[in-house]
């Protein structure tokens, strides 16, 4: 159903907020909207430490764009956030409301996701640009999409670009609530996205993988070249982050593998080196070769992620996997029969999860919290009989198999 509506006057009435006081207005005209929608633009592909550069926020009567490069005082946001009931519309709000937690203390209580209500609704297109091209009939443009939005000053085209995806959130919530509310699956969504959030909120920086080194085409060199992969990309990230600039903008992946195989120990070695960029070499020539040095005398132990299963059906004896697999197609079945990725009615490690467990009772399957609880209403009838079944009398055969070892582990 194609929804009229003419994003046009939102635009060029949009204001940019650069000021607490500012933005303590928009919040106090704010208190008696239902819904605010929210976008937020990050310079993550052009900057070592990803932030929110841009906010673009629209309700039913206004948008505007927020600078937080010009504002300190966030606080009319933050207490708008905590005291009011207004419900936040986000597309894919799980990263934007992880940065706004993150970088400006702003705790978003209950969100409704326009992508996550895509997946209910059985779409397959799951994109902004789809969504608006479905119920407004037109088409984003994501030309921009890739900007560096830590730049200032903003373009007009900035601008709008951030604007609309913003204000078409709001019509695209009341035509997807709708459906929902129509298939009995609008509080289905709100579980959802209340634990989107809430993992959100509470999400921690990511650690350091401490084998990031291990790029693509890192398995075809000698254990000694791995050595020197090993420090120049760790010199690429001290680098990176002392400029906070993104490390392949610095040093190409391909250009480490370049370096880490031939393992040259001159100024003129690197230099024949074409994908190493001139600027680089020129700046921190001197660095690379201390890190190939020292590559070169380094121990060879510690330079191979240990093995670990791929997915927990690894995790299974050989009856678990058999309760795992009639699981599987009873998820299938009713996926298929509700016209939804069998991946959104009950992700396949949670069914191994039950298969390992095997909770008997309804109370037991509600308590193990694998499963949301409209997913338990869905399912539980039909797998439930399943996870009551028996395992068979344990004989050699069907005692719990031992994982061969691969070469290398312990």
């Amino acid at each position: 159903m194609k929804i009229e509506f003419d994003p046009k006057t939102f635009i060029e009435n949009a204001k940019v907020i650069e000021n607490t006081e500012e933005l303590a207005g928009f919040f106090a005209r704010a208190q008696s909207e239902d819904i605010v929608a929210v976008d937020i633009e990050s310079a993550g592909f052009y900057r070592y430490y990803s932030r929110v550069n841009l906010i673009q926020i629209a309700t039913r009567s206004e948008a505007a764009i927020i600078d937080p490069q010009k504002i300190n005082d966030f606080s009319p946001f933050q207490q708008f956030a905590t005291k009011s009931s207004c419900l936040w519309v986000f597309h894919g709000g799980d990263y934007d409301i992880s940065m706004l937690a993150r970088d400006l203390e702003i705790y978003i209580p209950v969100m409704f996701d326009t992508r996550k209500a895509a997946e209910l609704l059985g779409m397959h297109e799951l994109g902004l640009r789809s969504l608006t091209e479905k119920y407004l009939g037109f088409t984003l443009d994501k030309r921009l999409q890739r900007c560096d939005w830590s730049r200032r000053p903003l373009t007009t085209a900035m601008k709008e670009y951030g604007l609309l995806d913003a204000v078409c959130l709001v019509p695209i919530y009341d035509a997807m609530a709708g459906e929902l509310k129509d298939l009995g699956r609008y509080e289905w969504l709100m579980e959802e996205c209340e634990y989107i959030a809430r993992q959100a909120r509470e999400a921690q920086p990511h650690e350091q993988d401490e084998f990031a080194f291990r790029i693509k085409g890192s398995s075809r060199l000698s254990p000694r070249s791995v050595a020197v992969l090993r420090e120049i990309w760790n010199l690429r990230e001290e680098v990176a982050r002392r400029l906070d600039r993104a490390p392949f903008m610095l040093l190409s992946n391909q250009a480490l593998i370049d370096i880490a195989r031939q393992m040259p120990r001159t100024i003129s070695g690197l230099n024949v080196i074409k994908a190493i960029g001139r600027d680089f070499l020129n700046r921190y020539g001197s660095e690379l070769q201390a890190a190939i040095r020292t590559g070169l005398e380094a121990e060879l132990a510690g330079l191979d992620k240990p093995f670990k299963p791929r997915d927990r059906h690894e995790l299974l004896n050989s009856w678990e996997g058999e309760i795992a697999k009639s699981l599987r197609e009873i998820r299938d079945a009713i996926a298929n029969e509700m016209q939804i990725p069998a991946s959104v009615l009950a992700p396949t490690n949670a069914l191994y999860d039950l298969a390992r467990i095997r909770p008997e009772t309804l109370g037991e399957l509600q308590q193990s919290e694998i499963l949301h609880q409209w997913q338990v209403k869905v399912l539980a009838e039909e797998i439930l009989p399943v996870l009551q079944q028996e395992p068979p009398p344990m004989t050699r055969k069907t005692r719990r198999r031992r994982r061969r070892r691969r070469p290398g582990e312990k």
